[in-house]
């Protein structure tokens, strides 16, 4: 039955008009005058544009990969717009619904159109799901603004005094979870702009969000995003990062400002110090992050030992050069198919063709690799229905012992160093299934994110919704336009496009097919091809990781990067193999990580894995 839509009194119309356009000049007024401001203080002093000197290995900041347009790619850019900014004034003041009212509530929204029902997936592990999230901080990390409080204790700060950059999430007063404690409102701080940076160029009008971090799959997350941060975590000596060693294992050095990074009883629990502060977030995400480190130190060694006259710059480069290549063969190879599908990669050409060549032969340097703010805002944020709420604890003898609450140690990877949860919580992940792609979420996210001891906390999917407006994102039917795919023209055009639950309740929460969301409609979506999103997201996720290495002249497979000996080598590089080296206490694996074990997936000893031989690296190898 098609729904009529409630058309609202041409005053009342009127009146938003004349509203919007008084706010619009003020605004514009406010940014002109800030604007001139923060561009005469004589203390702002701008960074000059790169030095190229066309660099044989990939820069720390990303800049240089492109010779003519040196900062593709580079921390602290403007995301890419595919589509048009959607503000309500044009500037930065987030959508209105298309009758000028406002949007529905976030959190409503989240409340009625996704579930929080538990699923397994029947065939992917954990670490499948936990990899995702290390390359969405690999790639993308908005520059927000910390300790400013939009919503203290539940209750929402006065317009009067909070900051100009609050836009709080409301929780409606019967929400069956969050009102019984009082919470009427979500802390949320809008992202830093183009308009607030002196030294950003305008590309016009609207607010375009800043990443903080580098386009590249550049494992910026243990090295760093700029040549200072790295220096500090390096040991300057064998080429080594720093680590440190307690109770027989290895760790990340400690954050020096741990009791404001993360959640801690007393200044004696661990918060670590990595290329990216996020690390210390889950208790997976840090085994990953620790992986790769002590991966980064294990090459380094090796290298040494096959080139002693090497000084300590080198075996860091070399090591560092390494590393990403193997994480790239991962991602591309071993783990982007399984969620993308690689019937719909093959398709979109995000893997090169390799028939006639050893090597990638599709480098465009016209191609420029800036991640795009609906793939990192929206379509990238898919994954988190993925979450599970409780981590299962694993014996050596493959046994399970128990679990933890996920919301119980959000940002306290102290865990990790008590008792044997280091070796159990690596054995639960990668014999624990993650949650299955559908419109649900653990309620671990969705009720009790980050809540630090309290009783309810925040709500994944309404950040993620809330977030989207804060970044003016164009609607849902505006990127189906984009990726040429039909246009929503009717409530009953949903049917076909979303999971049937989904297409009954969307039309109680919009009055117009055209105010309908990319963070809502997206993640509901029916699957695409081979692949686990739909075709909106898909496309999305799809162009993004193709211009990623098509973007990038560091690319593994690219001619130059590595010999064709090395290049051989490289293609070896599993998961399995990285956490078997690099976690204490794991002796056997399947051998398809990101999958759970089964007859054509048998768990096998270490050392039957494929192993990246490094005496291609050797200085006096025939290459």
């Amino acid at each position: 039955m098609t729904r009529r839509l409630r058309q609202p009194a041409f005053g009342v119309v009127l009146i938003f008009s004349l509203i919007r356009v008084m706010k619009s000049t003020v605004t514009k007024l406010l940014l002109v005058v800030g604007c001139l401001s923060a561009h005469s203080q004589s203390q702002t002093v701008c960074p000059e544009a790169p030095h190229c000197n066309d660099p044989q290995h990939s820069s720390i900041d990303g800049s240089c990969n492109n010779r003519h347009n040196p900062r593709w790619g580079t921390a602290n850019r403007p995301y890419a717009r595919l589509v048009p900014a959607n503000y309500a004034d044009g500037i930065s003041e987030p959508a209105h619904a298309t009758s000028g009212a406002p949007l529905p509530s976030a959190r409503s929204l989240s409340l009625t159109l996704f579930g929080e029902t538990e699923m397994q997936h029947p065939w992917n592990t954990l670490v499948s799901m936990q990899f995702g999230q290390f390359v969405a901080h690999d790639m993308s990390f908005t520059a927000d603004a910390d300790g400013i409080q939009c919503c203290a204790d539940g209750k929402m700060v006065p317009k009067e005094v909070a900051s100009a950059r609050c836009l709080p999430i409301v929780v409606p007063s019967d929400d069956p979870v969050m009102s019984d404690e009082g919470i009427e409102c979500m802390n949320l701080v809008r992202t830093k702009t183009t308009l607030e940076d002196p030294c950003q160029e305008f590309g016009g009008p609207a607010a375009q969000q800043l990443s903080s971090v580098t386009a590249f799959l550049d494992l910026s997350v243990v090295y760093g995003n700029t040549v200072e941060q790295s220096d500090s975590l390096r040991l300057h000596s064998g080429g080594q990062m720093q680590v440190e060693e307690r109770h027989g294992k290895v760790w990340p050095p400690r954050h020096p400002n741990g009791t404001t990074t993360c959640d801690l009883e007393d200044d004696s629990e661990a918060c670590y110090l990595t290329g990216d502060v996020r690390s210390n977030q889950s208790p997976h995400l840090t085994l990953l992050h620790l992986a790769f480190l002590l991966e980064h130190n294990r090459l380094a060694r090796e290298l040494e030992a096959l080139n002693p006259s090497w000084d300590d710059g080198r075996l860091f480069q070399e090591a560092r050069r390494i590393n990403i290549a193997q994480y790239q063969a991962i991602v591309y190879y071993e783990w982007l198919p399984i969620y993308l599908g690689a019937a719909n990669m093959r398709a979109a050409r995000v893997l090169p063709d390799l028939k006639q060549a050893d090597y990638a032969t599709d480098y465009d340097s016209g191609v420029d690799p800036t991640v795009s703010n609906a793939f990192a805002t929206a379509a990238f944020r898919f994954f988190h229905n993925l979450i599970a709420g409780h981590l299962d604890l694993v014996a050596e003898s493959a046994q399970p012992t128990g679990s933890i609450r996920l919301s119980d140690w959000l940002n306290k990877p102290s865990v990790l160093e008590v008792a044997d949860n280091y070796g159990s919580l690596s054995r639960g992940m990668i014999s624990q299934p993650h949650d299955r792609p559908n419109f649900h979420l653990t309620p671990e996210v969705k009720h009790f994110l980050f809540r630090q001891g309290r009783s309810v906390g925040v709500d994944l999917k309404a950040i993620d919704i809330q977030r989207a407006r804060d970044h003016g994102l164009a609607t849902y039917n505006e990127y189906r336009e984009h990726c040429g795919l039909p246009k929503v023209t009717r409530w009953e055009d949903f049917e076909d496009l979303l999971r049937p639950v989904s297409s009954r309740l969307l039309p109680e929460q919009y009055d117009s097919v055209d105010d309908v969301e990319l963070a809502v409609a997206g993640p509901l979506e029916r699957h695409y091809g081979d692949g686990m999103p739909g075709e909106t997201f898909s496309c999305l996720l799809l162009d993004q990781f193709r211009r990623t290495r098509v973007g990038d002249r560091f690319y593994f497979e690219n001619e130059a990067v590595f010999s064709r000996r090395q290049l051989y080598e490289l293609r070896k590089a599993t998961m399995a193999r990285v956490l078997c080296d690099n976690t204490r206490g794991l002796s056997e694996i399947q051998r398809q990580a990101f999958f759970l074990v089964r007859d054509d997936n048998p768990v096998v000893s270490c050392a039957q894995l494929p192993v990246v031989n490094l005496i291609q690296w050797r200085s006096v190898a025939t290459n």
